[in-house]
């Protein structure tokens, strides 16, 4: 069987990807107008400032949106279906997309969401699992 893809960081990325393997997941905020930003870039995209911070956020999240996979996109991915790939809102300014490790049928908009970690090779990569009701 294939291996699951992982990043290759880029020079805006790899101060995130460092920080995914110390299981932290950090955005950036502007420093001129405070937009945090996710995914990693060179200037802000609200105001093109190029200066940030990192801020680390605290894994936890809201699913806006999902879809569930049924047939998968590569064969890495065949003993894996059908499962759920959310965005998911960690704070007023970030949303991300990530796998949701539950049961397809037990995943709804609204729903809270952990961060918990994938280990592929030498990267961790972020995912979510539904937050204890």
């Amino acid at each position: 069987m294939a291996d699951k893809p992982v990043p290759t960081p880029s020079e805006d990325t790899t101060r995130f990807w460092d920080a995914c393997n110390d299981g932290r997941f950090v955005v950036q905020r502007c420093t001129d107008c405070g937009h945090e930003r996710f995914y990693p870039a060179a200037a802000c995209p609200n105001c093109w400032h190029t200066a940030s911070e990192e801020v680390e956020l605290d894994g936890s999240g809201t699913v806006e949106s999902f879809t569930v996979v049924h047939r998968a996109p590569t064969e890495a991915f065949e003993g894996e279906t059908p499962y759920v790939v959310a965005l998911v809102a960690m704070g007023a300014d970030v949303t991300v997309m990530a796998n949701v490790l539950a049961q397809p049928a037990d995943v709804s908009v609204g729903d809270s969401v952990e961060l918990l970690w994938e280990e592929r090779g030498d990267q961790q990569l972020y995912q979510f699992e539904l937050a204890e009701r």
